[in-house]
């Protein structure tokens, strides 16, 4: 769970020589990355840009000329020219002018860029419908999918928590301030986050079953004798007894039920 949690802190670009780029939704990339040592290979006419020569310019062998006549690829925050002579092999590039990621390569498979509104560049799950934003000053929420419009970014709302989800492990955002229990969006498994929320719903629906049954057993003692002349009276009694009974199965549950842990505000 740790590296996890390192993993969605760290920023996308760490270093120009780092050749795989982190998940920002607690998934490790490493397995992509080391199983077989498969590399991706690119055709480079579709991420770099030719140099364009100048007509009459003499050769050179000056380190100005040779870095001008090599690789170049646009920025895609302030199109300035990024000089990527020695980094194809990454993924990303920053900009010196910017010092923004860049991508030059693919994503993995299996995965996407993603670019937020302040501009930090994401990576994520394909299939990813909602991602936060890991900066600091922005902890958007941009939303990728449904019925919102792609790419849509929000600000968290108040209360809004990362957790981790007690059955799969997997993290995912939850508000906290939503007095209900969380479905992980990952197992689609239901558990509380925190003790609170579980113990006083177990508290309150014990309680309820409790006064049920007194009510039953109450009215079951007061009308003895009178039920022999009204039979409806029998029905009484079980319907006072079964809501007892279903109200003490949801003690039972939420009594059992599992917590997730809270790992900490958005």
């Amino acid at each position: 769970m740790a590296n996890r949690e390192e993993d969605e802190n760290m920023p996308l670009l760490n270093s120009e020589t780092t050749p795989s780029t982190p998940n920002y939704e607690g998934v490790n990339d490493h397995e992509e990355t080391s199983e077989g040592g498969e590399r991706i290979y690119t055709r480079p006419e579709e991420h770099f840009t030719e140099p364009q020569h100048m007509g009459a310019a003499p050769a050179s062998d000056s380190p100005d000329a040779l870095r001008a006549t090599g690789p170049t690829v646009t920025c895609r925050v302030c199109s300035a020219l990024i000089h990527i002579e020695g980094k194809t092999r990454q993924h990303v590039v920053k900009c010196s002018q910017c010092n923004e990621a860049t991508p030059i390569r693919a994503a993995p498979p299996g995965k996407k860029y993603v670019r937020c509104p302040c501009n930090c560049l994401l990576l994520c799950k394909a299939a990813s419908n909602r991602i936060a934003c890991p900066r600091t000053n922005c902890k958007r929420v941009i939303t990728l999918g449904g019925a919102t419009p792609v790419g849509t970014a929000v600000r968290a709302p108040a209360g809004t928590c990362r957790v981790a989800c007690v059955h799969c492990q997997e993290v995912f955002m939850f508000n906290t301030l939503n007095n209900t229990t969380a479905k992980c969006p990952h197992c689609k498994k239901v558990s509380s986050v925190g003790q609170s929320y579980a113990r006083s719903r177990a508290i309150f629906f014990f309680v309820a079953s409790l006064t049920f049954v007194l009510l039953g057993i109450g009215v079951t003692l007061g009308t003895r004798h009178a039920a022999e002349s009204s039979p409806v009276l029998y029905a009484l009694w079980v319907v006072i007894f079964v809501i007892a009974i279903l109200l003490f199965l949801r003690f039972v549950y939420y009594l059992t039920l599992k917590t997730s842990q809270v790992l900490g505000p958005l």
